[in-house]
């Protein structure tokens, strides 16, 4: 999650400096959304199949 939050940390001060109007915020904020969702799916799975290897051990 460090990563993650790294990455957005950079896009959002890079724009701030640039200017950001509602428009872009919105976006911005369902980029971080859509990629915050997608990476705990990815740790969901992980584990399923941590659990999964632990079974058939």
């Amino acid at each position: 999650m460090g990563e993650l939050i790294e990455s957005w940390t950079k896009r959002l001060v890079e724009m701030a400096a640039d200017g950001i109007d509602e428009a872009a915020a919105r976006q911005l904020v369902t980029d971080i959304w859509d990629a915050a969702t997608l990476d705990e799916v990815e740790a969901y799975e992980r584990v399923i199949a941590e659990r999964e290897a632990e079974r058939e051990e």
